[in-house]
């Protein structure tokens, strides 16, 4: 008897995952008012606002979006001047009270801030996703042989969230932590 091999799907560079997130946000969320947290450049908030969506980086490091990137069908975006400088963007380590003016908290990869983005969530009713990388500025204890994944979803849960998790397609932390608030998206 023979056994069929599955095939997967090889796993993209993480220079992707801003597009693989907003893919992915695209297909599990309606356009609202979103926060990117920590965005960064802000490539993920550009592409969601040219998704229809309205969406704020809240960045303490003021950083201009990127001239160039690839979409994921590896095709060069050039970004004219006027496209790169429309993007919202608030120059402020995010604190809960941000969480007021939107319907969505992001966090990729939001150094110091995931445990924040849960409490604002809960205080303000806002769904929230995270795709948490490590442990770094973040007031929490790490705990040996206890995965900062399942321990940020402990917290969550202990916060009242039905939790619910997803894989993207890119090699690293590609787990997305997530919760759809009855009040927002």
């Amino acid at each position: 008897m023979t056994t069929k091999a599955v095939r997967r799907k090889p796993r993209l560079n993480h220079r992707f995952r801003f597009q693989l997130l907003h893919k992915w946000l695209t297909e599990n969320f309606h356009p609202c008012k979103a926060a990117d947290i920590g965005g960064g450049k802000g490539v993920l908030a550009f592409l969601l606002n040219n998704s229809g969506w309205g969406t704020t980086v809240i960045d303490p490091f003021n950083q201009l979006l990127p001239r160039t990137f690839k979409d994921l069908k590896k095709n060069r975006i050039t970004l004219p001047l006027d496209k790169r400088s429309q993007l919202k963007i608030i120059t402020k380590p995010f604190e809960e009270e941000m969480a007021k003016d939107f319907d969505l908290l992001i966090g990729l990869y939001s150094r110091g801030s995931n445990l924040k983005i849960i409490n604002a969530s809960k205080k303000y009713r806002k769904s929230f996703v995270l795709l948490p990388c490590c442990v770094v500025d973040e007031p929490i204890t790490v705990i040996p042989n206890i995965n900062w994944f399942d321990s940020l979803v402990d917290y969550a849960k202990s916060k009242g969230f039905n939790v619910q998790t997803a894989d993207l397609n890119f090699k690293g932390q590609n787990q997305i932590i997530y919760v759809k608030s009855e009040n927002s998206v």
